[in-house]
């Protein structure tokens, strides 16, 4: 069936599955939010065998267990301005993890990764992608525990801007950012346990070139293992510590 005319949807817990039988290609819907609470409730997507599309959407937003719904979505010729996805647990994102192929996430221009989401990243084909914005937000090490177990490292594309938050700013060191052109780094921590990853690295990692790099309270030691030589570029590096504790 067809729904043409709604502006914005929100579906949670079996209710997702309701999403495989509209149609919605030539659709614009300003805000699409799935939320699962429970594994059972996106069974029956899971159980799809043909991608389905989502049409022109603004804003999709996929909570829970509904984040493993975006493998069975077909992305590739979709536009989002922002694509949100928030793992509490770990279960969350096993659907998304176990895939083994990488998938494509179209013409997402703003991409916020939240806690155990953070790992999605992995499985994303990013290399042709061009994001205005990407966000990484992690308050928990497990949550980045898939990422920081990867031996490639992550081709993040033509990401414009990133903002790296707690134990996502350890992220940083997966990244292939030599050959990147990016106007705006922001790294956060303020507890010095999220820059560990980083400080534990003996290979320095090159941030290529960077319009404007902002570290924050403890990031502020990230400064400390990268290398700047002459291919990396950056532009304006500012430097925040509130406390003695953080230089």
């Amino acid at each position: 069936f067809c729904v043409e005319r709604v502006k914005n949807m929100d579906l949670e817990d079996y209710a997702v599955g309701v999403i495989t039988k509209m149609s919605l290609k030539d659709c614009e819907i300003g805000c699409l939010h799935l939320y699962a609470r429970e594994e059972a409730h996106v069974a029956a997507v899971l159980a799809q065998e043909k991608p389905f599309c989502v049409g022109r959407v603004k804003t999709m937003e996929l909570g829970y267990y509904a984040v493993g719904v975006i493998t069975k979505m077909s992305l590739e010729d979709c536009e989002f301005e922002w694509l949100i996805l928030t793992a509490s647990e770990e279960a969350h994102v096993a659907e998304v993890l176990k895939q083994k192929k990488r998938f494509c996430v179209g013409g997402v221009k703003e991409m916020d990764l939240k806690e155990y989401a953070v790992g999605v990243i992995t499985k994303m084909s990013l290399e042709d992608c061009e994001f205005e914005w990407l966000i990484l937000s992690a308050s928990e090490e497990a949550h980045v525990a898939a990422v920081l177990a990867q031996k490639k490292p992550l081709c993040v594309g033509g990401v414009k801007k990133m903002w790296l938050k707690e134990y996502a700013v350890g992220v940083v060191t997966k990244m292939s950012l030599k050959d990147c052109e990016i106007k705006w780094v922001n790294l956060t921590a303020s507890e010095e346990a999220h820059v560990a990853a980083v400080l534990a690295q003996e290979t320095p990692f090159c941030v290529g070139r960077v319009k404007m790099m902002y570290l924050w309270d403890y990031a502020v030691g990230v400064i400390t293992k990268m290398t700047i030589h002459e291919d990396c570029e950056i532009g304006c590096l500012h430097l925040t510590a509130s406390e003695e504790a953080h230089v």
